[in-house]
């Protein structure tokens, strides 16, 4: 997905610089032609072709800068129009593209897929500053199943904040590591436009629209 809102900051930054540099520019040009025009000889004056192409060139540049604006105002009313369709996923829960989310009021809920052929598995939790806070043995069933942690620490403490990522070892019948897909399942309370991309925001944390991977069912 393009990000419309990205690139609408963009266009606008480089329309901003491109508008001053062309005005200070056009402006040094002009002072150059009135002094050449003053000083230059009667009987012999300065053939005006140059002058002519050079005018040419700044029309041509002032009209790309109108042209990048005008794309500007319509990437513009593209944005709006994404905000507003954005604004369905509001209370629904979404499937999203990341091992890590924050510990919200009702915990965290992961889903993982567990492949075929597993002996053992364990999850361990683990805290954005690398310590594992929980580990439990878990099914070798497979499929899609889903883990909540409401923040229960293997210290017998409660924890009620901070950044942590679920991860899962699962050991085959011939003693082999395999990779279980995790995502984190949440639910969308705000749509954020203000940090120059598309974000989802949830109890969970704040997620890049380009993480979202579906919209699962309403919560």
């Amino acid at each position: 997905m393009v990000d419309a809102v990205s690139t609408l900051s963009n266009i606008q930054n480089q329309n901003t610089t491109s508008s001053a540099t062309l005005a200070e520019n056009f402006e040094t040009f002009l002072t150059l032609l009135t002094a050449q025009l003053q000083n230059q000889d009667p009987l012999e004056p300065v053939d005006s072709t140059e002058f002519t192409n050079q005018l040419v060139q700044f029309a041509g540049v002032e009209q790309q800068i109108q042209t990048n604006q005008n794309i500007a105002d319509l990437i513009s009313i593209t944005a709006s129009s994404t905000a507003a369709g954005l604004a369905s996923y509001l209370g629904k829960s979404i499937e999203i593209d990341s091992l890590s989310a924050d510990l919200g009021a009702d915990g965290i809920t992961w889903q993982y897929d567990m492949p075929e052929g597993i002996d053992e598995a364990r999850l361990a939790i683990q805290s954005s500053d690398g310590q594992i806070v929980w580990s439990e043995d878990i099914g070798e069933t497979a499929g899609k199943s889903t883990y909540d942690w409401s923040g229960e620490a293997l210290s017998g403490d409660d924890l009620t904040s901070g950044n942590y990522s679920l991860i899962i070892q699962a050991v085959d019948g011939q003693g082999e590591t395999q990779n279980v897909p995790v995502r984190v399942l949440s639910r969308v309370t705000g749509v954020d436009l203000s940090n120059g991309s598309t974000s989802l925001s949830t109890p969970n944390g704040v997620f890049d629209f380009n993480q979202i991977l579906r919209l699962t069912a309403e919560s």
